[in-house]
């Protein structure tokens, strides 16, 4: 067996169905988390594919031909690669492949709508930009309680310059509150 069909057999088996199933239930960058999407996209995608390959394995045993029912090779590929064929398919429809715009500009497939915590369904660029402030506020928040528990364990000096760091964080939470109500009126 050469290297190529191992490494070919070890990507069929542990990546690919896996991270194009995810790629169908979440086609948006970000979806799953604004910060590591592709973290938990690669690590998802080998954790379904083991699954994948399980159950595959279980149905051909099903229906197997063999008199000893094993399976060989050749229905496990074909199998697993028509399954991810299909999982690539549906997420290529939904948009979640943008680069194959790259290819053929009729291969761009724009990402449905997306819908943001608390606010109404928007467009793509609405929507991104909805999230980057939401993504905003929620760390300047996490700042702030940061910057409350150090000014109550330092020197006066520290303490001034974290209460003046939280009132500019607080400042900040107030203009993005106010752009995001100003993104929720434009719709």
């Amino acid at each position: 067996m050469s290297l190529l069909q191992v490494l070919a057999g070890l990507a069929i088996v542990f990546f690919l169905p896996g991270y194009t199933l995810v790629c169908l239930l979440f086609p948006r960058k970000g979806e799953l988390d604004p910060e590591y999407d592709v973290v938990y996209r690669v690590a998802l995608g080998m954790g379904l594919s083991i699954v994948i390959a399980i159950f595959v394995g279980f149905a051909l045993n099903a229906i197997s031909t063999d008199e000893q029912g094993y399976v060989s090779a050749g229905p496990l590929w074909v199998s697993l690669l028509s399954i991810t064929g299909l999982f690539f398919l549906g997420g290529w429809f939904l948009g979640a492949y943008p680069w194959m715009g790259l290819l053929h500009p009729k291969l761009y497939r724009d990402p449905p709508p997306r819908k943001v915590a608390g606010m109404k369904l928007m467009p793509v660029a609405k929507g991104r930009e909805a999230e980057r402030f939401l993504v905003e506020r929620d760390q300047l928040l996490r700042d702030i309680d940061k910057f409350a528990a150090r000014s109550s364990t330092s020197n006066p000096n520290k303490q001034l310059y974290y209460r003046r760091r939280i009132e500019q964080a607080r400042a900040r939470v107030e203009q993005v509150n106010g752009l995001l109500a100003r993104l929720e009126e434009e719709r």
